[in-house]
């Protein structure tokens, strides 16, 4: 679908919510040359009726009745609900392009069977590795490139902090729930393998079990972390946790924050998602607190828009995708029987 840049593709949603509302929604509101919403689907179909009527667009009942609309062009698959991965295999087969917002580091098996399909289709599939737009990411890439020098290492922790009753979350990332491997684990072995410009050469994965399962099962942790090892000893030691706010109540306030800090040959910074980056180099100490304009969700559906033009595009792809699925597979093998696994080639 090559063309001038304000081609404007007409946009059926799959799956209303959190990252809807707070991402997709304003953004393509702000993009409106470029996208028009056509259809909405939900698993409640009284929520897609009163978006739809605030959208001006059509409520349908069922996924197929979107995804084959002669008005859609492009599928945006944004919450798993009842109906997980399906559209996926729906939009392939009427030839779709699909921006797809779902974990996908779950079932490997699955996921090398879609990859099949979407590469037999031929569709544009762009996945949503939203780290590797945050402001403070891409700030991070140009100082590696210039101030600071090839990156050594990355020590950081992301915390989680449960869901309501609509399963929404806290104020940190998972949008449905999920093991912590793979949301918020697969993103940001992604994120690390982003900044490295890399993929690990080895994994090795450890979990804990903090607040005792019913029935003492400790396969569902709320707490991980990783060690990824990348070329010439380059290194990445992430941890991720599930705050237990029923248990540990206000003492967040108290706990220090979330963030990541990186290493380089010639300067270090630190990352407070998704805005802040403090540095160090031979020309000093900055704190920078960057604007959030444009914001993550344009330019997410920027790179997609160039995608499905067929102009040049820094999204990634569904073979990203299954790279990182593989590592979690690695990771989860890791777990199971301790030390080290080494990436196969």
């Amino acid at each position: 679908m090559g063309g001038s840049r304000h081609v404007r593709l007409r946009v059926g949603v799959i799956g209303l919510g959190r990252l809807w509302e707070t991402r997709h929604k304003p953004s393509l509101a702000r993009m409106e040359d470029r996208f028009r919403v056509t259809a909405v689907y939900d698993q409640v179909y009284r929520r897609a009726e009163m978006e739809a009527a605030q959208l001006g667009c059509a409520a349908c009942e069922g996924l197929s009745a979107l995804v084959e609309r002669p008005d859609v062009d492009v599928i945006y698959l944004l919450s798993r609900q009842w109906f997980g991965l399906h559209p996926l295999v729906l939009a392939c087969g009427v030839g779709k392009p699909v921006y797809c917002a779902l974990p996908l580091a779950d079932d490997l098996a699955e996921l090398e069977t879609l990859v099949k399909l979407v590469e037999g289709s031929g569709i544009v599939f762009m996945p949503e590795f939203a780290r590797r737009c945050y402001p403070a990411t891409l700030r991070l890439k140009e100082l590696l490139a210039t101030e600071m020098g090839p990156p050594r290492l990355v020590v950081g922790h992301s915390r989680l902090y449960g869901f309501d009753r609509y399963a929404v979350p806290g104020p940190t990332t998972q949008m449905t729930p999920a093991p912590l491997l793979i949301d918020p684990g697969s993103y940001l072995l992604d994120w690390c393998g982003f900044v490295f410009q890399a993929l690990p050469e080895s994994v090795q994965g450890f979990r804990c079990r903090v607040i005792p399962a019913e029935g003492g099962s400790d396969e569902d942790s709320d707490f991980e972390s990783f060690v990824a090892t990348f070329a010439r000893g380059a290194t990445a030691h992430i941890s991720f946790g599930r705050y237990q706010r029923a248990c540990w109540g206000e003492a967040s306030r108290f706990l220090p924050a979330p963030g990541f800090q990186v290493f380089a040959e010639r300067g270090a910074a630190c990352l407070e998602m998704p805005e802040r980056i403090q540095w160090s180099s031979a020309s000093g100490i900055k704190d920078e607190r960057l604007p959030l304009e444009p914001t993550v969700g344009d330019v997410l559906n920027d790179q997609f828009h160039r995608l499905v033009r067929g102009d040049q595009s820094l999204a990634p792809t569904i073979r990203d995708a299954l790279t990182i699925a593989r590592l979690v597979h690695d990771l989860r093998r890791s777990q199971r029987e301790g030390g080290k696994v080494v990436r196969s080639t």
